[in-house]
């Protein structure tokens, strides 16, 4: 089914800007005390421009021996840019088995998204029957009204709190 550019939700919306990041020479003691401190599963380690050389994950320390970010930091990122749609970058979390997906502009990192953005996605998103009201939540656009079989819904974002 093609989707409808106002239904898609985009990186940019709902990405974590302030990135919490290293450098490859940061030691691993220090990341472990990030990770705590803000209460996070993993860090993008960047250059001095900004690009992503990498991902230091739980599971790399579990994983994984070496004194710095950089030797133990799992290289093959998997990155999207601002303008990929929310349910692609779920398909690909989930295809890649990965919490975290870095968002870049001109090879740059300007966010990540990560599972807890997509879970908060998921709360906060309605899809609206256009003909008997009834909602449905998720990331994709139902193919058909459970209630009443209509097939033309428009998409909710409801205020947090509600």
């Amino acid at each position: 089914m093609t989707r409808d550019p106002v239904d898609t939700v985009l990186a940019r919306e709902i990405m974590t800007e302030n990135v919490v990041t290293v450098r490859p020479n940061t030691t691993v003691e220090e990341v472990a005390r990030l990770l705590m401190t803000h209460r996070i599963t993993g860090v993008p380690v960047i250059d001095e421009a900004g690009r992503v050389l990498g991902i230091v994950s739980e599971f790399d320390f579990l994983a994984k021996r070496g004194h710095t970010a950089g030797e133990i930091m799992t290289r093959d990122v998997i990155a999207v840019t601002e303008e990929t749609p929310a349910e692609a970058i779920a398909d690909l979390i989930v295809q890649q088995r990965v919490r975290r997906v870095p968002v870049l502009k001109e090879g740059r990192l300007v966010g990540i998204v990560t599972r807890a953005d997509l879970i908060r996605l998921f709360a906060l998103t309605r899809w609206t029957c256009s003909n008997c009201g009834y909602f449905e939540r998720g990331l994709h656009r139902p193919e058909v009204c459970s209630a009443c079989g209509n097939r033309t819904f428009t998409l909710e974002r409801e205020p947090p709190g509600m």
